[in-house]
């Protein structure tokens, strides 16, 4: 399963979200082109990010973004797998901060 924890990044990172399901602890994978992408925005109910295709490399899923607004998220990384016959979603949560001088 993705990790479900909250990551910190600051406006004008360039971030490739990464994860992998894993059944019985063996990685799984994906469909070919199965992967899709929704990015919350909290406290919204407009996704900033609505199902867009994402990237698969073995078992690893991944999406990159970049220069997104301050704010709290929710990244949804959904696959299929068996043919189809599988669908998993995981979630990472994450902050997108401005930078602070020292």
């Amino acid at each position: 399963m993705l990790p479900n924890k909250r990551n910190q990044y600051y406006v004008n990172d360039d971030v490739t979200f990464r994860g992998v399901f894993k059944i019985d602890g063996e990685e799984q994978t994906p469909d070919p082109g199965t992967c899709l992408v929704t990015i919350m925005k909290e406290e919204t109910s407009t996704p900033i990010v609505d199902n867009a295709a994402g990237d698969i490399a073995g078992q690893q899923l991944r999406y990159q973004f970049a220069n997104m607004p301050v704010g709290r998220y929710a990244i949804f990384l959904t696959a299929k797998y068996n043919n189809g016959a599988d669908e998993r979603t995981g979630v990472i949560e994450f902050i997108v901060k401005n930078k602070e001088a020292n």
